[in-house]
């Protein structure tokens, strides 16, 4: 049987666009969660600050995954999840050190005012500041890159229009915590990102780009900026 009369498979099959816009809202839902749940009276100390990402972060994850085996009947591989390949394991590194030498270059250049965000992070003791690393690094590139992208594209049929929506949504939360200047020392290394995803369409990559720059927070953690 030719390929134009074989049926489409799970991967290839179009999603109605309500469940689309229903994984999106499960993958943007840790923006809210926190005043949702004050909303009905939860009053838990992991809720005031960064850290709630431990707890939310995951969850989402975990609903999300469900939702796209069970819901979209589709694999990981649908949002890039898949093994990296040695040249995308490089570009994820040669963006890295670009993303950190322009970054230094601004801090130069224009030395940062304070920032009520950083300080707040800087204040979390240092395995509790590693694993909200870790955790921003791997779940936001499933929420805001691998789901967020190929999910818009799908619905808009625009990779670029998908891309300019996600890059927004990602600002948004990041702008609001650290202030409107991280644009500044931080927009570099957010538009590499996304051109590593779009061009290597591998999540991997993008975690270990996103883990790497994140993990230039320890220094200043650890006293050595």
């Amino acid at each position: 049987m030719n390929d134009s009369t074989d049926p489409p498979t799970r991967q290839d099959r179009r999603l109605p666009w309500w469940i689309i816009l229903l994984g999106l809202a499960i993958a943007y839902s840790p923006n809210f969660l926190n005043r949702l749940a004050r909303l009905f009276g939860a009053d838990w100390p992991w809720l005031a600050g960064p850290q709630s990402v431990l707890v939310w972060n995951w969850i989402v994850v975990l609903v999300l995954f469900a939702f796209i085996f069970l819901v979209e009947r589709r694999g990981l591989q649908s949002i890039s999840l898949k093994r990296p390949s040695g040249r995308d394991i490089q570009w994820a590194v040669v963006f890295w050190f670009v993303s950190v030498a322009v970054s230094w270059l601004v801090h130069m250049w224009f030395p940062p005012p304070p920032s009520d965000g950083l300080e707040i992070i800087l204040a979390l003791s240092i395995p509790v500041l590693l694993l909200v690393v870790i955790t921003t690094s791997v779940t936001e590139e499933i929420f805001y890159r691998g789901y967020s992208i190929e999910r818009l594209t799908e619905l808009s049929g625009s990779l670029m229009l998908a891309t300019g929506i996600s890059f927004i949504l990602f600002l948004i939360p990041h702008v609001a915590f650290f202030g409107p200047h991280w644009i500044l020392y931080q927009g570099v290394s957010v538009v590499l990102l996304y051109v590593l995803y779009v061009w290597r369409r591998n999540l991997w990559a993008c975690i270990l780009m996103h883990l790497l720059g994140n993990l230039m927070i320890l220094f200043p953690a650890l006293g050595l900026d």
